[in-house]
């Protein structure tokens, strides 16, 4: 029986397709110069940024007069020392604006070492009686804090009708032209800078509303001329001595305005 003849592998041939599967194609690989550059610079920015040179050294705060600068601080855990950069603003943000009292929060970085606490804050116009307790609100009713006793010298608001309040959030009232009443006189008063002359404003009728500044009586019947209304008041009382006792009625301004002395 014939002998098979075997196939002949010329060597030349096997060498050059194993070096054509071995050689590796062009632009495939990646140089380890370039590796270890990159290496190089992760390292030298990590180095940067941890460096004491980004640390904080001074905390400012802008637009604040409710919280002091270090309360601020307090409050979102910023201190001295703390990295710069890698300090998680967006955080402490919406950590600020949780507070009543601010409405807005930003905080900017001055390099190298300065953070900066930027708030808007909202203002205390008025006192409502509650519970033998005093709610603070704002010009939009919102409820900013409660106090057993007020010091500053902002109206006293009676005549409001509710059973309960979020703090943070507007006053549920069950009389709700009463409340806008209240936010409209507090608006006219700020502009007429009477915020701090009138004592109280009694809205428990909202077409026979009464504000009480020292001892005198001013009846302003409803809201219609309702600015004038503010406006005179505030030019009238503030001419009154403080001991003098009587009431000004200004419910109707087509009359002659005059202040009837209490004995």
């Amino acid at each position: 029986m014939p002998r098979k003849k075997k196939k002949r592998i010329d060597n030349v041939e096997l060498l050059d397709e194993l070096e054509y599967y071995e050689r590796p194609k062009r632009g495939q690989g990646i140089n380890s110069k370039y590796i270890i550059g990159f290496l190089l610079l992760v390292i030298v920015i990590a180095g940067i940024l941890f460096s004491p040179l980004f640390a904080v050294k001074e905390i400012r705060s802008e637009g604040a007069e409710h919280f002091t600068t270090t309360e601020l601080a307090v409050l979102i855990s910023l201190s001295q020392g703390d990295n710069l950069i890698l300090f998680g603003k967006s955080k402490a943000e919406k950590i600020l604006e949780k507070d009543p009292y601010i409405a807005q929060a930003k905080l900017k970085t001055e390099l190298p070492s300065t953070m900066v606490i930027e708030v808007k804050e909202r203002k205390v116009r008025g006192y409502v009686p509650y519970m033998g307790a005093y709610l603070y609100i704002d010009e939009e009713g919102r409820v900013l804090e409660t106090q057993n006793a007020y010091h500053d010298t902002l109206p006293l608001v009676r005549g409001l009708n509710f059973d309960s309040f979020i703090l943070g959030e507007v006053l549920p009232v069950d009389n709700a032209d009463a409340l806008q009443i209240v936010l409209q006189m507090s608006q006219m008063m700020k502009k007429y800078n009477l915020l701090d002359l009138v004592v109280e404003i009694d809205v428990t009728d909202p077409k026979d509303i009464y504000a009480y500044v020292n001892k005198v009586e001013i009846r302003l019947g409803d809201m219609k001329d309702a600015d004038q209304k503010v406006r005179i008041m505030g030019e009238i009382v503030k001419t009154i001595p403080k001991e003098d006792r009587g009431t000004l009625d200004l419910r109707d301004l087509s009359k002659p305005i005059i202040f009837q002395y209490l004995t």
